[in-house]
Order: structure tokens, then sequence, then C-alpha cells
């Protein structure tokens, strides 16, 4: 049975998880927004095509059209398309390179949620199967929910625990 001071241990571990996964996910937004933005920038200033651009990041060329459009960048096609762009190959390379490294820095983020995820669900599992805490205990100091933190902990095998 575990006392008053494990499970108040338990809970502040997994409070400090917490903050660090919330920490790494806000890196991982801004990093994402910034990436966004400056797809946004290349697309409006027409440094090169939207094809190519998303060469130089996670997303595929639809998705770019989609940021494009909902930032208001006029289509290349269509009625309401201006008059074609050209491109120029010193512009282009300039936005590559940009892209390139947003595109790194947002990896770099992904990589440090996945990283801080994986304390987490491994301190919520040991916390539970060692009968620390409960689900909803353990759902009161995580970002999760009482049946996502049982997911958790059925998708890593550990038995169920019953009364």
């Amino acid at each position: 049975m575990p006392t008053h001071e494990s499970a108040q241990e338990a809970a502040a571990e997994l409070t400090r998880l917490t903050a660090a996964l919330t920490r790494a996910e806000q890196e991982l937004s801004k990093a994402r927004t910034t990436l966004q933005e400056g797809i946004v920038k290349h697309l409006h200033a027409r440094s090169a095509p939207p094809g190519e651009l998303s060469d130089h990041t996670p997303y595929d060329r639809v998705h770019v059209g989609r940021l494009g459009k909902a930032a208001g960048v006029p289509p290349l096609r269509g009625p309401d398309a201006g008059p074609p762009p050209v491109y120029d190959e010193q512009t282009s390379r300039a936005a590559y390179t940009e892209l390139d490294k947003l595109t790194a820095a947002f990896n770099r983020a992904e990589v440090k949620v996945k990283k801080a995820r994986g304390p987490l669900h491994e301190a919520i599992i040991r916390i539970y199967t060692e009968r620390t805490l409960t689900r909803e205990a353990i759902a009161k100091h995580t970002p999760y929910k009482r049946n996502h933190v049982g997911h958790i902990v059925k998708t890593a095998g550990a038995p169920a625990i019953r009364g």
C-alpha cells in the first residue's frame, strides 16, 4: 500500500514531467508558426514555385497551398490569378535556405516533444502499476484524461488494476 508521502512524490514527479512536456509543446507550436509564416512570406513574395517551396518543408504542396490561401496569397492560376510570376534563381535559393533552417528548427522541436513525452509515459505506467496513484489522480497531474491514462497503461502491456 502506497504511503501518503510516496503519493505526493509521484504527483510532484508527474507535475514536473508534464511541465517539461508543456514547454516542449509550446516550443513546437512556436516553431510551427514561424515555419508557416516563412512559407507564407515566400508565397507572397513569389520567391519560388509552391511545389519547390514544399520540398524544403515538412508539408506537401497541397498543404503549402492551403497555407497560402488562408493567408490571402493570390493563386497562380484561375480567374483571380495575377500575372505569371518570374522566379529569380538567387531569390529562390535564399528562400530555400531560410525554409531549410526553419524546418530544421521545427524538426528539433518535434524531437524535444517526443523526448519529453517518453519519460512522462514511463512515469505514468510505473506509478499506476505500483498502485501509487489511480488513473483519476494521475490525470489530475498530467495533460491526459483518465481514459487516456488507461490507454497508455494498456498499450504498454501493464495489467489492469481493479478494486
